[in-house]
């Protein structure tokens, strides 16, 4: 593994590296991705400083151990940022079901515009997501951006669906008989949050596959239009 601090200067070009990358992946969703950031300048100045923020928090320790757990700490930051129009569009929540979901998260907030900044959110997300693990397993060869980071999203992605699917219940007034697993789910969030974020990286090849497999199914669906899902 290379351990080694690195300046935030290095760090968004790199980052900005992986979006031009993702332009020329075989993956359908990178490039899905990669256009919605580049093809407006507007989205792409407003994901530059965002994504600025981020590597000038990493940059800003002066150990590389310390800009390491940083950079996964952000991992799983991002991670959840991504799991509300995830759960969306894996579950296709549409109509008063998708607006429910929206108050619960936005409270009385308008429901258009309350859409378009939650999804403005997720696609900053995924591409400031998509640069951290480049940089994890590129630039600090960090194995734990692997299975540990895959592992972790599915703990948290199955916390959060049963936490959805539970306020969706609760707003049609009906018993959920999930509810009696959000405990136990978020007990195992946190586990393996813990492990990322320790270098807990044991290999579990299984992991990777099923974060792929998740990215081909409805990772395309997330980065469509706003207006896909007014």
């Amino acid at each position: 593994m290379v351990w080694r601090s690195l300046d935030y200067r290095l760090l968004m070009e790199e980052s900005e590296h992986r979006i031009e990358l993702a332009c020329k992946s075989d993956s359908e969703a990178e490039r899905t991705l990669a256009r919605r950031i580049l093809d407006s300048e507007k989205r792409h100045r407003s994901w530059e400083a965002s994504h600025f923020r981020l590597m000038k928090s990493v940059a800003a320790i002066p150990s590389a151990v310390g800009q390491l757990r940083r950079l996964r700490e952000l991992a799983s930051s991002l991670t959840n940022a991504q799991a509300f129009f995830r759960y969306l569009n894996d579950n296709q929540v549409t109509g008063s079901r998708r607006r429910a979901l929206f108050s619960v998260f936005y409270g009385p907030a308008d429901y258009v515009n309350a859409v378009v900044t939650e999804h403005g959110r997720f696609l900053k997300a995924a591409s400031s997501g998509l640069c951290t693990s480049y940089l994890g397993l590129k630039i600090w060869q960090d194995p734990c951006f692997d299975d540990p980071l895959a592992n972790y999203e599915d703990a948290f992605f199955g916390y959060f669906s049963v936490y959805c699917d539970c306020a969706i219940a609760e707003a049609e007034h009906r018993d959920s008989s999930t509810r009696s697993l959000l405990l136990l789910l978020k007990k195992e969030a946190m586990r393996r949050r813990a492990e990322l974020l320790a270098g807990a990286c044991d290999p579990e090849p299984a992991a990777l596959a099923r974060r792929l497999r998740r990215e081909h199914r409805f990772g395309i669906a997330g980065i469509r239009s706003a207006d896909t899902y007014l």
